[in-house]
Protein backbone atom coordinates (compact mmCIF):
# COMPACT_ATOMS: atom_id res chain seq x y z
CA UNK A 1 0.00 0.00 0.00
CA UNK A 2 1.05 3.47 -1.24
CA UNK A 3 1.24 6.09 2.19
CA UNK A 4 0.69 9.99 1.08
CA UNK A 5 2.65 12.40 3.23
CA UNK A 6 1.01 15.60 3.45
CA UNK A 7 3.92 18.19 2.99
CA UNK A 8 5.80 19.51 6.27
CA UNK A 9 4.04 16.59 8.41
CA UNK A 10 7.62 14.51 7.10
CA UNK A 11 9.94 15.86 10.15
CA UNK A 12 7.05 15.27 12.93
CA UNK A 13 6.07 12.07 11.49
CA UNK A 14 9.90 10.95 11.42
CA UNK A 15 10.35 12.20 15.47
CA UNK A 16 7.37 10.04 16.20
CA UNK A 17 8.80 6.70 14.95
CA UNK A 18 12.47 7.86 15.87
CA UNK A 19 13.87 7.06 19.68
CA UNK A 20 13.46 10.67 20.51
CA UNK A 21 9.66 10.47 19.99
CA UNK A 22 8.87 11.55 23.84
CA UNK A 23 9.37 15.16 23.11
CA UNK A 24 6.40 15.06 20.45
CA UNK A 25 3.95 11.82 22.35
CA UNK A 26 2.84 14.03 24.54
CA UNK A 27 1.62 16.42 22.28
CA UNK A 28 0.71 14.14 18.86
CA UNK A 29 -0.27 11.00 17.48
CA UNK A 30 0.63 9.62 14.30
CA UNK A 31 -2.76 8.92 12.66
CA UNK A 32 -2.77 6.20 9.88
CA UNK A 33 -6.22 5.45 7.71
CA UNK A 34 -7.40 5.10 4.78
CA UNK A 35 -9.40 7.25 2.00
CA UNK A 36 -13.27 5.99 1.83
CA UNK A 37 -13.03 7.70 -1.10
CA UNK A 38 -9.65 7.18 -3.18
CA UNK A 39 -8.69 4.03 -1.19
CA UNK A 40 -5.36 5.66 -1.00
CA UNK A 41 -3.53 4.91 2.76
CA UNK A 42 -2.65 8.48 4.28
CA UNK A 43 -0.85 9.12 7.35
CA UNK A 44 -0.50 12.44 9.36
CA UNK A 45 0.37 13.98 12.70
CA UNK A 46 -2.58 14.82 14.68
CA UNK A 47 -2.54 16.94 18.04
CA UNK A 48 -4.70 14.84 20.65
CA UNK A 49 -6.14 14.56 23.94
CA UNK A 50 -6.23 11.30 25.98
CA UNK A 51 -9.28 10.21 27.66
CA UNK A 52 -8.23 6.55 28.81
CA UNK A 53 -8.83 4.37 25.65
CA UNK A 54 -9.87 7.02 23.35
CA UNK A 55 -7.98 9.53 22.18
CA UNK A 56 -10.27 12.83 20.95
CA UNK A 57 -8.53 14.76 18.04
CA UNK A 58 -9.81 18.41 16.93
CA UNK A 59 -9.83 19.25 13.15
CA UNK A 60 -8.47 22.58 13.33
CA UNK A 61 -10.45 24.72 10.89
CA UNK A 62 -12.67 21.54 9.69
CA UNK A 63 -14.05 23.79 6.44
CA UNK A 64 -10.86 23.25 5.01
CA UNK A 65 -9.87 19.82 6.20
CA UNK A 66 -10.97 16.73 4.92
CA UNK A 67 -9.15 14.20 7.01
CA UNK A 68 -11.84 14.01 9.07
CA UNK A 69 -14.44 13.81 6.49
CA UNK A 70 -13.31 9.59 6.70
CA UNK A 71 -14.98 8.85 10.03
CA UNK A 72 -18.34 9.77 9.74
CA UNK A 73 -19.12 6.39 9.97
CA UNK A 74 -16.74 4.48 12.25
CA UNK A 75 -13.54 3.95 10.59
CA UNK A 76 -10.56 1.85 11.29
CA UNK A 77 -7.25 3.45 12.08
CA UNK A 78 -3.90 2.69 13.19
CA UNK A 79 -1.81 5.63 15.56
CA UNK A 80 1.73 5.44 17.36
CA UNK A 81 1.41 6.91 20.44
CA UNK A 82 4.08 6.58 22.51
CA UNK A 83 6.41 5.42 20.20
CA UNK A 84 3.79 2.29 19.50
CA UNK A 85 1.06 1.49 16.96
CA UNK A 86 -2.01 0.35 17.92
CA UNK A 87 -5.04 -0.35 16.40
CA UNK A 88 -8.66 1.13 16.49
CA UNK A 89 -12.00 2.75 15.54
CA UNK A 90 -12.13 6.44 14.42
CA UNK A 91 -16.23 8.20 14.69
CA UNK A 92 -16.54 11.78 13.57
CA UNK A 93 -18.41 13.41 16.46
CA UNK A 94 -20.52 16.63 15.38
CA UNK A 95 -22.94 18.59 17.96
CA UNK A 96 -25.50 16.73 17.60
CA UNK A 97 -23.73 13.48 19.15
CA UNK A 98 -24.68 12.58 22.66
CA UNK A 99 -20.65 12.38 23.24
CA UNK A 100 -19.29 15.76 21.62
CA UNK A 101 -19.68 17.35 24.56
CA UNK A 102 -17.98 14.81 26.87
CA UNK A 103 -15.38 14.42 24.22
CA UNK A 104 -14.76 18.78 23.93
CA UNK A 105 -14.74 18.10 27.88
CA UNK A 106 -11.78 16.43 27.46
CA UNK A 107 -10.09 18.06 24.29
CA UNK A 108 -10.14 21.59 25.95
CA UNK A 109 -9.32 20.37 29.34
CA UNK A 110 -5.82 19.40 27.49
CA UNK A 111 -5.73 21.83 25.43
CA UNK A 112 -7.67 24.59 26.89
CA UNK A 113 -6.15 27.84 24.70
CA UNK A 114 -8.35 26.29 22.07
CA UNK A 115 -11.46 25.97 24.32
CA UNK A 116 -13.56 28.86 22.22
CA UNK A 117 -12.52 27.61 18.53
CA UNK A 118 -13.52 24.04 19.43
CA UNK A 119 -16.92 24.61 18.26
CA UNK A 120 -17.39 22.17 15.40
CA UNK A 121 -15.97 18.37 14.82
CA UNK A 122 -14.13 16.09 16.92
CA UNK A 123 -12.80 12.94 16.39
CA UNK A 124 -12.86 9.90 18.97
CA UNK A 125 -10.09 7.07 17.99
CA UNK A 126 -11.00 4.20 20.48
CA UNK A 127 -8.08 1.94 20.81
CA UNK A 128 -7.98 -1.50 22.42
CA UNK A 129 -5.20 -2.31 25.26
CA UNK A 130 -3.05 0.55 25.94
Amino acid sequence: MRVRLPQGNAVVLALLRSPVHRLLSGLVIELRYTGRRSGHGYVLPVQFARAGDRLILWPQNPQRKTWWRNFLTPQPVAVRLAGQLYRGTALALDRDNSAWDEARRFYTSRWPRFARQVTGPLVEVSIGEL
